[in-house]
């Protein structure tokens, strides 16, 4: 027993003895004909794995040989994606922010393959399609500086990505930065008409002069849009509020949205259109106004907003209602934006919209034209059309018999005659084509507001309470 404590006490020794050694020590002497060489191992091996590495690149595949010899050295990659609208046009961007450097070689790299690129397309407006490299590797030089960028697209969710690669560290994001910067001053979005789902819209001339404007509402517009929109530099440079927000609110038909784009088409500076029915997803609202803000002075053009904030209090958490609070009351001022939204119904918008200066400063309500405006309605269509000599009375008896109608279904009168004069063989538009025009769209006017009577008994016997979003 004794002997096996001795035994044991032997080897705990051996073992606090062996710990108590510095293995970090590497360094052994040798003797040379110059004296003492002390030999650090670790960095002997250290070193020897650097000139291994260098020698023969770990799974460095063709493509990185390649970016590397370009670069003269190992790359650093810095990445940024964007959804693919916005994506397609910073790439298409892409060719006029880098036209100081030479392209020095262009072509897609797949599975050991150099091929063409690949393109895609984009719309900037009617007749006006463009290509951008979607996927593909671009090495640009000058004198000083040499870079590689890679276009690619995201496989799971389809963005647009850009890839720069230098042999500076954070070099490519920096560039990519300043890409994306030189976009919004400059890029394709700048001063034109777009929705939020970046498609680009024109601006049509001749809007104005199919609007049959009421005098105040105008002068109240021009004085809150156009005038406002040019005082903004001073109120920016004053350090004071250079936001501000219009809703337009009348029945269906009166020319909100025409009214509107009228506007778009009087400033050209970059406006975009938001609609129900292009927000499918969260954050799009938020993302539509961080663009706004990238690219002001901006025109916003919300239609239909009471479709997001409504009178029940039952959706004072709609969620594109609560986007649309924080866009325009958050943490980030919205200097430099106007917006005008549009609404069929001004007592279903939530008091949080409405109910404050800096989120809407004014309403202004549009009403169903009067016999005047009418009838400047169905002169503007109807000049586009061929009509009967001596029409102008029969014009002016229309207009006094459409009181109560909205601009759209005085249109309607317009192009049901039209319709009417080519079912009897005529080419042009007489007067007994708008008395039955008239009396058609009078009858179809009545029937579009009648209740269903079936619908509205089964609600009342089921005690339901009938709500509108």
């Amino acid at each position: 027993m004794e002997e096996q404590n001795d035994e044991i006490s032997v080897n705990k020794d051996q073992i606090m003895s062996e710990q108590s050694e510095d293995f970090t020590v590497c360094e052994f002497p040798i003797l040379t004909p110059w004296g003492e060489v002390n030999i650090d191992l670790l960095s002997f091996e250290k070193a020897k794995k650097k000139a291994k590495k260098i020698a023969n690149p770990p799974g460095l595949n063709e493509m990185g040989k390649l970016v590397q010899e370009f670069l003269g050295g190992e790359e650093h990659v810095d990445t940024v994606y964007w959804g693919p609208k916005l994506g397609g046009l910073i790439k298409f961007y892409t060719d006029k922010h880098f036209s100081n450097f030479e392209l020095v070689k262009e072509f897609n790299y797949v599975k050991g393959m150099k091929l063409e690129p690949t393109y895609g397309q984009i719309q900037l407006g009617k007749n006006n399609t463009q290509k951008f490299v979607q996927s593909g590797w671009r090495f640009y030089q000058n004198d000083n500086f040499k870079f590689v960028i890679q276009f690619s697209v995201d496989q799971y969710d389809k963005d647009e990505k850009i890839s720069i690669m230098t042999t500076e560290f954070s070099r490519g994001l920096e560039m990519l930065n300043e890409l994306e910067e030189r976009f919004y001053e400059s890029g394709p979005l700048k001063n034109r008409f777009f929705d939020m789902s970046f498609n680009i819209l024109e601006r049509d001339g001749r809007i104005n002069d199919l609007i049959a404007w009421n005098h105040d509402i105008q002068e109240q517009l021009n004085k809150d849009v156009i005038q406002f929109l040019s005082i903004i530099p001073e109120l920016k440079a004053r350090g004071l509020p250079n936001s501000r927000g219009i809703i337009l609110s009348g029945p269906p038909g009166t020319g909100k949205t025409m009214m509107a784009k009228s506007l778009a088409n009087q400033t050209q500076i970059s406006t975009m259109l938001i609609s129900a029915e292009m927000i499918y997803a969260k954050n799009q609202v938020k993302k539509a106004f961080e663009v706004a803000r990238k690219l002001s002075p901006t025109l916003m053009i919300i239609e239909d907003i009471d479709t997001a904030g409504t009178v029940s209090r039952r959706f004072t958490d709609h969620p594109i209602l609560g986007e649309y609070l924080q866009a325009m009351d958050g943490m980030e001022p919205n200097d430099g934006i106007v917006i005008v939204a549009t609404t069929n119904h001004t007592e279903n918008i939530d008091p949080a919209i409405s109910d404050r200066p800096g989120r809407f400063d004014r309403i202004i309500e549009i009403p169903l034209p009067g016999a005047n405006q009418r009838k400047k309605v169905l002169l503007n269509y109807l000049q586009k059309l061929d009509c009967e000599e001596g029409i102008e009375e029969t014009v002016a008896k229309v207009a006094r018999s459409t009181d109560g109608l909205s601009g759209a279904w005085v249109r309607e009168i317009a192009q049901t005659a039209l319709i009417e004069a080519m079912y009897n063989g005529r080419q042009e538009i007489g007067k007994e084509d708008l008395i039955s025009a008239l009396k058609d769209v009078l009858k179809r006017r009545d029937m579009a507001y009648q209740p269903t009577t079936s619908l509205s008994l089964k609600i009342s016997q089921k005690n339901a309470e009938p709500y509108t979003m």
